[in-house]
């Protein structure tokens, strides 16, 4: 199968093309800053021009400025899609596969929520503005222009890199340092995307035709962890126990008070849970879950 990819040079991009190409399938890959067409991989320009033959039956979109996007990049968000859209009538596409996020419904909070795909949006960061604003683009221009898509809401992948913000607190375990932590890390309820989840639902979507037509699908493994949990299951990979060290109570309580400090509790220590339930039941996906 000929697969358009954009992105390819990010970090989840480049597992994902060396992982296509594994599964056999031929990738062209788009980007916006460089051409090197030995690696079959060509600038937005090079396709306008028509030299390039190449018919896609999916184009997967994972290209994004940065997911720390500040307001005046969101115009640059939404540029990339565009032009990723604009490029399914050259590659002769119908079927356009985009890696959205969940903080298109919010973001983390103490309270216990459940967001399915019928909950609205309410993006409070710039990335989940962005990638809410690119979401409406895509539905209406596969209308316009004809073709079908797949839009996957995802929460943070579990994959270890020393350049991700997961792959820190991984490095932090396996060198042994303690970690400080509170009693509150131990039931927060925070869902997250294993890498092989990912890779095994793509699979699927190249066989199942439903699911890339025009859906929405929240993707995530199928229960969620605690912040603790977490940290164990990172020292579980590597046979080591982390060496969480767990602060008083009363500290939190004290330091939630602060404005700036209950920002960065919450985001270590608060809830996002999506429900899958409509992957898994709807299409009958539970055997990748499952494994």
């Amino acid at each position: 199968m000929n697969i358009a990819l954009t992105g390819s040079s990010g970090l989840i991009g480049s597992h994902i093309l060396a992982d296509l190409k594994n599964m056999g399938h031929n990738v062209l890959c788009i980007s916006s800053s460089e051409s090197r067409p030995e690696e079959n991989i060509f600038l937005y320009e090079e396709l306008q021009s028509s030299t390039i033959k190449f018919k896609a039956q999916f184009l997967i979109h994972l290209a994004t400025v940065n997911s720390s996007l500040q307001e005046s990049e969101i115009p640059l968000e939404i540029d990339l899609i565009k032009k990723a859209i604009n490029s399914m009538e050259i590659l002769n596409c119908k079927n356009f596969i985009f890696f959205s996020t969940i903080k298109v419904y919010g973001d983390n909070s103490f309270g216990f929520n459940i967001f399915d795909e019928e909950c609205p949006k309410n993006p409070s960061c710039f990335y989940g503005k962005a990638k809410s604003q690119c979401e409406e683009i895509l539905m209406n221009s596969a209308i316009e222009i004809n073709f079908n898509y797949l839009i996957l809401r995802l929460p943070p992948i579990l994959i270890n890199h020393p350049k991700s913000n997961l792959g820190k607190l991984f490095k932090l375990v396996e060198r042994g340092f303690p970690i400080p932590s509170f009693r509150v890390g131990d039931s927060n309820r925070r869902s997250f995307l294993s890498y092989h989840l990912l890779v095994c639902f793509i699979k699927e979507v190249f066989i199942i035709k439903e699911l890339s037509s025009n859906n929405i699908l929240n993707l995530s493994d199928k229960d969620p962890i605690s912040t603790n949990d977490l940290l164990k299951r990172f020292g579980k990979t590597i046979n080591k126990n982390p060496r969480i060290v767990y602060l008083p109570h009363l500290l939190f309580k004290a330091m939630i008070r602060v404005n700036r400090l209950q920002f960065a509790l919450c985001k270590l220590f608060g809830n996002f849970h999506i429900s899958t339930s409509k992957v898994r039941d709807a299409y009958k996906l539970q055997n990748i879950f499952d494994k």
